[in-house]
């Protein structure tokens, strides 16, 4: 009997996106390639300039859209096409990873074949307010009505759809790290700089309240901040003139997009990171920084109630004054850091990539193989927990 699925995978961005390869497109991938040992995979994403299809370890990539279209004009147009798509292509099974601002795409609605959701973030009330109040959020809860199964990457939500969607499956299947930063060997730290590292989109990963904190206490702490990461140029340009307007271009540095050894570089030698997003998903930076025992500091949102204290402090959710007054404690205490940074490794081994494919596969073989009914689908706390990882 031939257990090799047709699999196909929906989201917008991708590793090698322009505007955006973010978090959500770097564990898509790190999923669906392992998948691929035992499956045909292929990732439905969007189409940008220089794009093509091509096939990316093992993982057969196919880019639809407009080449030409900018990120929001081409993450509308993508989601416009998805459900042509869900109704042409060949497959046993699809994932539709939730696309920002309107979240969902009705896929099931096209399809008789199983459709289950990827709910990286379920955010389309915080991009009402980035988007001129456009009501977003009501099109996300009227939407997710129709799916009977959807996969998460923390507790928090998986509670909440739980307790609002009553007849749905919730799955908590947790985001992972690249298996040698795991391994990773830490010998010395130089603790040089602060440090950002994620998409460049000032007002959801909350740049502008980082920019504001470090500004209080520039004078007061020897430690530069580098900034990270890439994103569209209409936001770069914007932070490059937020920086020359509050005279910290001696002090802050963009890096722009980092991969490899330059990013093993950069979070083995920061004192610690920020994320100062306004609402995040799981945080895969986070699980990063700690494997290189560089500990955090975020604000308190819900979503990232997963992340073990001994390795972050918690700052009240867009605090700027309490922001800085924890940037300036921690850069002041290298022991603490250190002490911060050893009980963080210890928290990242049972956050693994095979782990979390495994859980994927689990979901495959139930809903395909054994052909059950989606009403009495279930998946055991051991599977699902990721204390179990």
């Amino acid at each position: 009997m031939d257990n090799r699925k047709k699999i196909i995978f929906s989201c917008y961005d991708d590793l090698k996106n322009p505007f955006y390869g973010g978090g959500g497109a770097y564990a898509i991938h790190e999923i669906a390639k392992r998948l691929a040992k035992k499956h045909d995979v292929k990732v439905l994403t969007g189409n940008y300039k220089g794009a093509i299809s091509e096939i990316i370890d093992g993982v057969n990539y196919k880019r639809i859209g407009v080449s030409r279209s900018g990120a929001r004009s081409g993450q509308l147009i993508y989601q416009i096409l998805l459900p042509y798509y869900v109704m042409k292509e060949d497959f046993d099974i699809w994932f539709e990873n939730f696309t920002p601002p309107f979240s969902i795409n009705f896929l099931p609605l096209f399809t008789k074949k199983p459709v289950i959701g990827i709910a990286n973030l379920l955010a389309a009330k915080d991009m009402s307010k980035k988007y001129w109040g456009i009501p977003f959020h009501l099109v996300e809860k009227f939407g997710l009505h129709f799916y009977k199964n959807v996969i998460v990457l923390t507790k928090y939500l998986k509670q909440k759809l739980e307790s609002e969607y009553l007849n749905m499956n919730v799955f908590e299947i947790p985001n992972a790290v690249d298996e040698k930063y795991v391994t990773f060997k830490v010998t010395k730290k130089t603790g040089d700089y602060i440090l950002y590292l994620g998409r460049i989109d000032i007002r959801q990963k909350g740049l502008d309240l980082l920019l504001s904190a470090y500004k209080i206490v520039e004078d007061k702490i020897n430690l530069k901040l580098i900034i990270a990461g890439d994103g569209p140029v209409e936001e770069i340009n914007t932070l490059k003139e937020s920086i020359a307007a509050m005279n910290l271009k001696n002090k802050v540095m963009l890096t722009g997009w980092v991969a490899g050894e330059k990013k093993v570089k950069l979070l083995k030698n920061a004192a610690f990171m920020v994320l100062p997003s306004r609402f995040e998903e799981f945080g895969i930076v986070v699980l990063e920084s700690f494997c290189f025992e560089t500990p955090v500091i975020s604000f308190d949102l819900p979503q990232l109630s997963w992340i073990p204290d001994e390795g972050v402090i918690k700052v009240e959710c867009e605090n700027t004054n309490k922001l800085a007054y924890e940037m300036l404690k921690m850069s002041n205490d290298k022991k603490s850091r250190e002490t911060m940074g050893k009980k963080a490794k210890k928290n990242v081994f049972k956050y693994r990539w095979v782990a979390s494919a495994k859980l994927y596969s689990n979901v495959i073989n139930k809903v395909i193989d054994e052909n059950i009914n989606y009403s009495d689908f279930s998946v055991s706390k051991s599977e699902t927990s990721s204390s179990s990882l």
